[in-house]
């Protein structure tokens, strides 16, 4: 995953007040080692539909490269995982949830694939890449 995007997961480790790491269980371990390889090995197998010129749904084979993307697929990843040790609900909480939503809005014609879907990938243009924003008058949130 991207660096900019780490600290939106809390990757880093928790330790215990006393700065020891605490006596929970161990996590379980992975099935895959990032979004990417979760998206070629096991979504995008799921997903078979048309896409781009003249169909419902807008997809960019270099997804990764569009932040939206790369962190929505970064959740449906995480949360893929945690679930699917959910032994009676898990995968289709998973799917409900999670994984329907995020792709709805990642293969929305007027999502974040809208430039790429007819001529291919197009990377956005500089200062187009994030809504808007001014910084707050101090004290408002206070």
């Amino acid at each position: 995953m991207s660096e900019e995007f780490a600290d939106a997961f809390g990757d880093e480790e928790e330790q215990s007040p006393a700065g020891e790491h605490s006596q929970a269980e161990p996590e379980p371990e992975l099935v895959y080692s990032n979004a990417v390889e979760f998206f070629a090995d096991l979504l995008a197998q799921s997903y078979v539909r048309e896409v781009n010129e003249g169909a419902a749904s807008a997809w960019c084979s270099e997804w990764y490269k569009h932040p939206e993307a790369l962190i929505r697929m970064e959740a449906i990843w995480r949360a893929w995982e945690h679930l699917r040790l959910e032994p009676a609900l898990g995968v289709s909480t998973w799917w409900l949830n999670h994984a329907d939503p995020h792709m709805r809005i990642l293969m929305d014609k007027e999502g974040p694939f809208k430039k790429c879907a007819y001529d291919g990938h197009k990377t956005p243009a500089p200062g187009k890449t994030a809504l808007p924003h001014k910084t707050p008058e101090a004290g408002i949130f206070d």
